[in-house]
């Protein structure tokens, strides 16, 4: 199913059935990688396609000059498979600690992320002390980063899950169509994230919400992702 057979890209032979496997990693790939968008599908190397391969390389493999190609055994195709190790020269460290006014819904090994990214939970956890209810972390990586099945992302240490928040305060999952959900603390948490300069982008689908952007697949959390 992932066996690239050629280059795709600029200067590649863009063979109909690698293109279309590129254009579907691009695509699980595209909310760590705020500027890629959604490409068709088509099996045709074109100027969108060629658009998200260069946003790939700068944002995720962190390439100095993206030469907008993805090579069967390159470190572009590695990575849009997510096999790539943790790619940063940090150590991660594990969100853990009582009474830090969040609590984890996922397994501890899942909890592993940056120093800044970890900070910045603790930072917004802590600016919601008074406001009287917790924040609900889930997914962020593994220990040594690498692919997080289910996610395309969470391999770097700088995406976190976190729950919308809930009006009857129970630590329980909730979607933003749930009479429990709460817009006004949630909002709450949103603002305090855009209040870390840290941030780079949320995704959460509640269309009255200021400061998220839509994707699918986020109704009941919100995918937070930091610079570093």
């Amino acid at each position: 199913m992932y066996r690239l057979t050629g280059s795709v890209g600029q200067g590649g032979r863009n063979a109909h059935d690698d293109v279309v496997l590129v254009q579907k990693q691009l695509n699980k790939n595209a909310h760590i990688a705020s500027a890629i968008g959604a490409v068709p599908e088509t099996g045709i190397m074109d100027e969108a396609t060629l658009r998200a391969i260069l946003s790939f390389q700068r944002s995720v493999v962190r390439l100095g000059s993206p030469d907008g190609r993805v090579d069967p055994h390159g470190r572009t195709w590695r990575m849009l498979l997510g096999d790539q190790p943790q790619a940063t020269n940090v150590a991660f460290v594990q969100l853990s600690g009582e009474n830090g006014n969040f609590y984890l819904y996922e397994p501890q090994d899942r909890v592993w992320g940056t120093p800044a990214t970890i900070q910045s939970i603790k930072n917004v956890a802590a600016v919601l002390r008074p406001h009287g209810f917790e924040i609900a972390i889930g997914d962020i990586s593994f220990q040594q980063g690498g692919k997080m099945a289910p996610h395309g992302s969470h391999r770097r240490g700088t995406d976190v899950d976190i729950r919308p928040v809930r009006a009857d305060g129970r630590r329980a999952p909730v979607t933003i169509t749930d009479p429990n959900y709460s817009h006004a603390r949630t909002k709450l948490v949103v603002e305090a994230l855009h209040a870390e300069p840290n941030l780079k982008l949320i995704l959460f689908n509640d269309s009255k919400m200021t400061g998220v952007r839509y994707w699918e697949g986020h109704h009941n959390h919100l995918h937070v992702r930091f610079e570093e």
